[in-house]
Parts: structure tokens; C-alpha cells; sequence
């Protein structure tokens, strides 16, 4: 019976962590909202319900409490049970997850809503993100939504995020949050109405405005039940943010102010220009500052690289640090090999083309299968590499060329595709390889969309292999997803990224 029992505790343990947003997953009970329990034996000490003043006595009305004359919201709504309900389980049985997202989400809280001020939108409507993400730069969902606004990835497209191989901007704070704002305003305009907007944040558009079409008399969010076509999850969606939004803004009323020992730096970063193709961690090297500092601010970088086949990239980097990263970026000199074409004319030598195209007389007679001898016939189409291609590797992320080796086979030995290896060192045939050539190896992607991620915070007893064995995934990976090497030691309170 204890051994069922501690399975069971772990089963339930487990599905917690793998929530990216446990507003979100908690589901109301069988009858919601009309039989809500009361909670009388919320978690924790600091959970005393008895210090918490209710919603509203018997002698008020459900919207007193909650005015508009106070200014303290900038959207209306009124009180209900339904919001009630989610105020309670957030204030009460949830408190402790609620005060943790808090104070991850108030570190972006402060851009996300002079973001949305900028576009003439509510700043009360940031805290959808909340509900969304949890204010996870990468979480996904299980249908693939993912970032802080857990878009799809047509969707992001449409409000133009870049996403694919080398960068997912619905991970970007500023970029996403830019959409998002967009997005809502459009949903606005067509609804009138900023809850049905957030319902239709949640269901699309298409599903709202069917569901009114075939019933005349939904007229605002309250109205919308089942048996209506639409999902439980958009029923909870709008009174959770409501709840959330009240909450975050009654703290001291509630008892949920985030201790100093938890609070986070609010987001701030400066921007370097990156020209051609860079590693985080090389750079992060060169300049003296934190890898997990440049992959926090700049989340977009799913194989923490800048994008191949892109002339200059914005970087951000922490406060103070840009001017030491640019001054170190320009004693780097870049490692990319540009492939052109060139026509052979009269009087042309491969001595001569490999001076005009910084190159080499060998080298230009190895990509095009010929000897350095050979006489150049007019009219003739070479391929010439410009720049160096016998520099040495100077990292992790380099693979000099051995003899018999192929592009598939050094593919499958780092775990990355051909094409990928193709585009980072930017050459247009497999077939250009040879010996002694230096390649680019791009890293694998981090928590690229299908995968489900999930935020471990290291416990006392914990091991590498422990948390291995307890997320079904191998040692290795725990220790290439962190960037960790083998005899790492790992600490209570530091947090793992575990992708399933």
C-alpha cells in the first residue's frame, strides 16, 4: 500500500513539473463553478486562509470590491463565482506555484507592458501571458505552441516571427510580445470586447465567430456555455486570467507578495551586431560573461548560434557588457567560406584568381578537381572559395576534414543533418568537401517545437543520473541540454532544463 501510494505521489509529482504554464493545467472540479469547495486546509504555513479577507461579505455587491472607480484595472469586468473559484485555488492550495510564477513573470511584466502601452492596448492584458507561458521564454505546449504567448507556429508566422531551423522568435520577449499585442488588437476590433478578444486568443478567432453566429443571444464572454460548441479549456481560460490579474495586483490583500529571496532582475539587455555565423559560447568566452546569460536573453537561438547565410545579427547581451563583446567580436576574424563563381577569361591563372578572391591556387584546384598545373579553358565556369579554408579549429564546434570522410557521415557523428552543415559553412554542392578542410558544425536544436520541456529544480539527494532515470531520458542528454560536463556537481535550487 506505501509503495502504490509513493508511485502514485510521484505520478502526480511528475505532472506538475512538465506543466509550462501550472495556471493553466489545473482543472476545476466536476460541477465548476457552482459546488466549489471551500479551502480549509490550504499548503503551507504562510497559507493561512483565515488572514484573507473574502471576495466580498453579504452586505456587498460582487462588483464593489472590484470597481472600476478605483483605476486599479484598465479592462472592466465584474465579479462572478467562476472567477471566485480560480481566486481561491491561486490564493490558497496553488499559492506557493502562483508566487514563484509571479516572480518570474514580473521580471518581463515591465517591457511586456510598455510594449503593449506603445500600441494604445490595456496593459492588464500582459497578464495573459501569465496564463499562457508562466512567463517561459521556452515553453511549449503539447500541440507545439510556443513561447511567452505560446503561439503556433503559423500563427507567429503571420504576425512575422521567423521561425525554423536556426531561430523560433515566438521565444523572443520584444518580437513576440510585439505580435501578440498586434494579434489582441485585431481580435478587439473585431469583437468589441477585450474578454471575448482573450477568448479568442485561446479558441481562434474562426471558433468565436461561429459560435455567436449560431447563437444570437451571446452578446459578451459570460454568456458562452456549454453545451455550445466550444472546449472546457477556453471556458476556464478568461475567469483564470481574471483571477490572475486580480491576484497580481492585490498582493498584500492576499498574502502572496514575492519574498526578496525570490524575486528576479527585471529583463535588461544592450545589442551588439554579430557579423556571419557565431556560437554563443564562443563569444560569451571571448568577452568574459556567462553562456546561460547570452541563452536566457536571447532564447530565439534554438541551437544557441547566430543563423547561418545572415550578413549581421542583433545580439543582446547583459547591461554593461556590449562595448567588451563588440571590441573582442572585431579581433575574431571570420571563419564563414563564401563560394562564387567565375568565368575563366584570357589571361587568367589560378595564382591570380586566388589573389583577387582571397584564396589559393590549391585551394581553388581541390574544389574543382584539377591540378595547379592545368592549362584554363576560356569559358570555363570554376567554383572559387573566398576566404580561409586551412584555418585551424579553434573550438568544440569545428571538424577538420579526414580522408574518406563524407558529409553524411560527419552528419550522423554529430548529430546534425547535411543540410544543416551545408548552410552554416555555406556551400552549395556535398560534393566540395575534401580533406584537411575546416567545417562549422552547428549545434543541435534546444527545445525546438515537438519536444516538451520541462524545468527541474534540483533537490537535496538529486543526481544527474537520478533525474535521468526519473524523466525517462538519457545522462548525456541532461548533460548536453545544460551544457554541463561530466563531473559537474549539481546543487539544491539550481534548475535543469529536461526536454521529453
Amino acid at each position: 500500500m506505501i509503495v502504490r501510494l509513493g508511485v502514485l505521489i510521484l505520478i502526480l509529482t511528475l505532472c506538475g513539473i512538465q506543466s509550462c504554464s501550472f495556471i493553466r493545467e489545473i482543472k476545476p472540479p466536476a460541477g465548476y463553478p457552482a459546488d466549489y469547495p471551500e479551502i480549509v486546509e490550504p499548503v503551507g504555513p504562510s497559507s493561512d486562509m483565515s488572514r484573507i479577507p473574502p471576495l466580498f461579505t453579504k452586505h456587498e455587491t460582487a462588483k464593489e470590491p472590484f470597481s472600476q472607480q478605483d483605476s486599479l484595472y484598465e479592462i472592466e469586468f465584474e465579479m462572478n463565482e467562476r472567477i471566485e473559484w480560480w481566486v481561491r485555488q491561486y490564493s490558497g492550495p496553488y499559492r506557493r506555484q502562483f508566487i514563484t510564477t509571479l516572480a518570474r513573470f514580473d521580471s518581463v511584466r515591465p517591457r511586456m507592458e510598455k510594449i503593449f502601452e506603445d500600441h494604445g492596448l490595456p496593459k492588464d492584458l500582459v497578464y495573459l501571458s501569465m496564463v499562457e507561458s508562466g512567463g517561459y521564454a521556452n515553453a511549449v505546449s503539447r500541440t507545439g505552441a510556443t513561447g511567452y504567448w505560446q503561439f503556433m507556429a503559423d500563427t507567429g508566422r503571420h504576425y512575422d516571427l521567423k521561425v525554423n531551423r536556426w531561430v523560433d522568435e515566438r521565444r523572443d520577449l520584444e518580437k513576440s510580445t510585439h505580435a501578440a499585442a498586434r494579434y489582441l488588437r485585431n481580435l478587439h476590433s473585431i469583437f468589441n470586447d477585450w474578454l471575448l478578444a482573450g477568448a479568442a486568443y485561446n479558441a481562434g478567432e474562426g471558433t468565436i465567430n461561429r459560435l455567436m453566429k449560431n447563437n444570437p443571444d451571446v452578446s459578451c464572454f459570460w454568456d458562452i456555455s456549454h453545451p455550445m460548441p466550444i472546449k472546457t479549456e477556453t471556458l476556464e481560460y478568461v475567469p483564470k486570467f481574471i483571477a490572475t490579474l486580480i491576484l497580481a495586483k492585490n498582493r498584500a490583500r492576499y498574502g502572496l507578495e514575492v519574498p526578496d529571496d525570490q524575486k528576479i532582475a527585471p529583463y535588461a539587455c544592450e545589442t551588439v551586431t554579430v557579423k556571419g555565423f557565431a556560437y554563443l559560447d564562443e563569444i560569451a568566452d571571448m568577452a568574459g560573461i556567462s553562456e546561460n546569460s547570452l541563452a536566457r536573453l536571447n532564447p530565439e537561438l534554438i541551437r544557441r548560434c547566430t543563423p547561418p547565410g545572415t550578413q549581421e545579427y542583433s545580439l543582446k547581451v547583459p547591461p554593461g557588457t556590449a562595448i567588451a563583446v563588440s571590441n573582442h567580436m572585431k579581433k575574431v576574424p571570420s571563419r564563414q567560406i563564401e563560394f562564387v563563381t567565375h568565368t575563366i577569361q584570357r589571361g587568367d591563372t589560378l595564382i591570380g584568381l586566388g589573389k583577387k578572391y582571397s584564396s589559393s591556387a590549391k585551394e581553388i584546384a581541390r574544389v574543382n578537381r584539377m591540378k595547379t598545373n592545368d592549362i584554363l579553358t576560356l569559358g570555363k565556369v570554376l567554383v572559387i572559395p573566398r576566404g580561409n579554408m586551412q584555418a585551424k579549429p579553434s573550438g568544440k564546434h569545428h571538424h577538420v576534414v579526414a580522408k574518406g570522410e563524407t558529409l553524411k557521415s560527419i552528419s550522423r557523428r554529430y548529430g546534425v543533418s547535411v543540410n544543416d552543415i551545408l548552410e552554416v559553412n555555406n556551400i552549395p554542392n556535398p560534393s566540395l568537401i575534401h580533406p584537411n578542410m575546416v567545417l562549422n558544425i552547428p549545434p543541435q536544436a534546444h527545445g525546438v517545437s515537438g519536444q516538451r520541456l520541462v524545468q527541474y529544480r534540483v533537490k537535496k539527494g538529486d543526481t544527474i543520473w537520478g533525474i535521468s532515470r526519473r524523466f525517462e531520458v538519457s545522462a548525456n542528454d541532461v548533460l548536453k541540454w545544460n551544457r554541463l560536463k561530466p563531473s559537474a556537481q549539481i546543487q539544491p535550487g539550481d534548475e535543469l532544463t529536461i526536454y521529453r
